[in-house]
């Protein structure tokens, strides 16, 4: 009866219940996780931000520590992709936990002894960033085997909320603890929120089909890696959408989040509770956008991508501009609604439209392209030191414009195509 319920007919005439996938007993145990591990991000978020840039008021060594965390994913999402689709992905989500614990642990004792240079904190976010390599792909991976076919879509959307639900209530709380008791206590916050993660994960029941004893060689994750690439390059859609999303990650994301500290600080003259309010009406956003595309039809996807990155652009661009605190509110709040609509609409397309058994590679392929962010942090940071944050983020969004345009006009089916 359960599953019944839990089931939404999804064609192109229809539209889905935003919530459906949670009617999944399984599915909303994965759920619990995936939360508790988003309000653990979302608190290291506000401390680092804040930490780095009270200690050395530079937007360049801001926009690293809050991306240097995306290095391993870039180089090593492929690989934990191929490896997803090898291993059970619940012992793969369960390892996630534990070393996030670790190196949270240490990031704490870092900030406790005040004497240790800053530098040290980067060497540890980036080791933070080989286990988002494989809960990702474990994530989705799993995600789509506990839910029926008829709601796999509605799971990307959950995703997204999943991660921005805790945005709201944790970067607000961040920023009150940061002035309250200190950013080291609040990563032991943190370190709790991770280990209760590991418990629900732990307490997950899940049947592993494929022979847990088998360890793939290095030529086999090549082959897997190489097959992929050979699938996607016959697909337009796929292709066309995962080229899209690139310029969201490399231009939109560094420049509007990845600066959020500099211009609480410098353009609003906001505290760490200021930031932590201008964070949540990030996440405020991405659940607004994701509510809104719950309510419409699947075969307008495509026409949601393009137009949402537009429009995220130009909102940006207002963002940069506005020194009124209401307005730099409504603006990221804004942008952020684009932002959940395009990646949900993105998601949706490329895991629909290709076959099963490549979804963990492509899963680890998409984790791979999160990797840049790296580099749009370094180009956003940079251009926001010689120039300020608003020549930054307008050069940003201009750039993606004329990028976006190029790539639909190349692929035109990704916006014709009723999905």
């Amino acid at each position: 009866m359960l599953k019944l319920v839990g089931t939404v007919i999804t064609n192109n005439n229809m539209t889905s219940n935003p919530i459906s996938s949670l009617y999944f007993p399984k599915f909303r145990l994965l759920m619990y996780v995936h939360v508790l591990l988003s309000t653990g991000f979302w608190l290291q978020q506000i401390v680092i931000g804040w930490y780095i840039y009270d200690q050395t008021n530079s937007p360049l060594f801001t926009t690293l520590a809050l991306s240097v965390d995306t290095i391993p994913i870039l180089f090593g999402g492929f690989i934990g992709g191929a490896l997803v689709d090898r291993f059970n992905p619940k012992k793969c989500i369960i390892f996630v936990t534990i070393g996030q614990c670790v190196f949270v642990s240490i990031l704490a004792v870092i900030l406790f002894i005040e004497t240790l240079p800053l530098l040290y904190i980067y060497p540890v976010i980036f080791c933070i960033g080989f286990t988002w390599v494989i809960y990702d792909p474990a994530k989705i991976s799993l995600g789509m085997k506990l839910v029926d076919k008829d709601n796999v879509s509605n799971i990307f959307g959950m995703w997204i909320a999943g991660f921005n639900l805790p945005r709201i209530l944790a970067s607000i709380g961040a920023g009150y603890l940061i002035v309250l008791i200190g950013p080291q206590y609040v990563l032991l916050v943190e370190i709790s929120f991770i280990s209760i993660a590991f418990l629900c994960i732990s307490l997950l029941k899940y049947d592993y089909s494929i022979s847990e004893n088998h360890k793939p060689t290095f030529n086999e994750i090549y082959v897997d890696i190489k097959d992929l690439f050979n699938v996607m390059k016959k697909d337009e859609i796929v292709t066309g959408f995962f080229l899209l999303s690139f310029t969201s990650i490399f231009l939109l994301v560094p420049s509007t989040t990845g600066l959020l500290p500099v211009y609480a600080s410098d353009i609003l003259k906001l505290d760490a509770r200021g930031l932590g309010i201008l964070q949540s009406f990030c996440g405020i956003g991405q659940i607004s956008g994701i509510v809104f595309i719950g309510m419409i039809k699947q075969r307008y996807f495509g026409y949601l991508a393009i137009w949402a990155l537009l429009i995220s652009a130009c909102f940006a661009i207002f963002f940069s501009i506005s020194t009124i605190y209401y307005l730099s509110f409504l603006f990221i709040f804004v942008v952020n609604i684009c932002i959940a609509i395009f990646h949900n609409s993105t998601s949706y397309a490329m895991f629909s439209t290709i076959e099963e058994r490549f979804r963990g590679r492509l899963a680890g392929l998409q984790v791979s392209s999160f990797g840049l962010f790296i580099f749009g942090s370094t180009f956003a940071g940079v251009l926001a030191n010689v120039y300020g944050p608003t020549v930054s983020t307008i050069t940003s969004m201009s750039i993606m414009i004329v990028i976006s345009s190029l790539i639909t006009l190349k692929y035109r089916r990704i916006y014709s195509i009723s999905i």
